[in-house]
């Protein structure tokens, strides 16, 4: 089944927004700049003005009446003073939450521009979940750039709840990603890639080489968990957990591949983790797949991009993908894929 993505609202309309709200959005748009939000951020991180303000290079006193100034444009209070220094108010550090997300969209896109710069001919923003990286784009890019060596591509790598939100907010060109339970109607999901859970140890496993495993067997294992929230952890607590009384796991969970590796190699470690993992744990030749059944399914993974808006290169890319030589039953032919990049020849 399609994984679980609470999408935020898209936008507010005037109408819905509160006549405060309005007011003060319309006060940060137009009297708010962008060197107060760097202060607000250094603030946070120094605890004072005077470390702020030197790692700003600025004065003091350009830094305390620009925190001020700050201030009267809201009429709240941002920071309070303490016995070492300076924190945030409840407000202070709302408005330091969204102050670190315009700050990184603007390094973002200074990377982007300075490709375009130095000579790209264009710019592709990418998000996607690890799993979508190391199967899809991995092999996806190095054959895009034979074709386009000009293009700037910036993948940013995170998960799916946080990266859609991006795509949703233009952020981002497209995100590669598992399918989303459901989709606002301006966005399309185009499946790329079958997935599957499979059962992964170390290789020195006492059951590393066998074949037919029973689930059961897996009974005296410890399970390192994989972190919540993701699909392949559903399929662990509802078909694999339930079946071995008494399982044991570590007090970690993770979608580190480095750590995740390292804790395969205590004894009896076991894990359960998409398929599509796999090129990034192969590497040290130390994991192993056991071959144990399990039914549980995980949804496909796939590019999810505005359906009106799609940039002709990513259209492109994606036509690229279909014609990539995978193994049957692993990727979606170009007809099953469903998506309007198949329609553009």
């Amino acid at each position: 089944m399609p994984d679980r993505f609470p999408f935020p609202e898209l936008q507010r309309s005037d109408d819905a927004a509160t006549p405060e709200g309005r007011q003060l959005f319309s006060r940060l748009t137009k009297q708010v700049r962008l060197r107060q939000l760097q202060l607000l951020v250094a603030l946070q991180q120094c605890g004072s003005v005077v470390q702020a303000a030197a790692h700003l290079h600025m004065s003091q006193s350009a830094a305390t009446q620009a925190l001020a100034e700050l201030e009267r444009v809201l009429d709240m209070k941002l920071f309070e003073r303490h016995a070492r220094g300076m924190r945030p108010t409840v407000a202070g550090q709302a408005l330091i939450d969204t102050a670190h997300g315009v700050l990184a969209g603007l390094q973002e896109v200074s990377e982007s521009l300075a490709s375009i710069r130095r000579g790209a001919a264009a710019a592709l923003r990418l998000g996607a979940i690890p799993a979508a990286a190391m199967s899809v784009l991995s092999q996806l890019l190095p054959r895009f750039y034979e074709a386009h060596p000009q293009v700037h591509v910036d993948v940013h790598e995170d998960a799916s709840a946080h990266l859609l939100s991006q795509l949703m907010g233009s952020g981002l060109d497209a995100v590669f990603c598992r399918q989303p339970a459901m989709l606002p109607a301006a966005f399309v999901f185009e499946p790329l890639l079958l997935d599957a859970a499979v059962v992964i140890a170390d290789a020195n496993h006492a059951l590393a080489g066998r074949r037919d495993i029973a689930l059961q067997a897996l009974k005296g294992a410890r399970w390192v968990l994989p972190s919540y929230g993701i699909a392949v952890r559903n399929i662990l607590e509802a078909e694999v957990l339930p079946v071995l009384e008494g399982a044991s796991w570590f007090p970690a969970s993770t979608v580190s591949l480095p750590v995740l590796e390292g804790l395969l190699t205590q004894p009896g470690a076991v894990s359960l983790v998409p398929r599509s993992i796999l090129p990034g744990l192969r590497t040290q030749g130390r994991v192993r797949v056991l071959d144990v059944q399990i039914e549980g399914r995980l949804p496909p993974l796939g590019a999810v991009y505005r359906r009106d808006r799609a940039p002709a290169l990513l259209l492109e890319m994606l036509r690229l993908w279909h014609r990539l030589r995978l193994p049957d039953g692993v990727s979606f032919p170009a007809e099953q894929a469903g998506g309007p990049a198949l329609s553009k020849k």
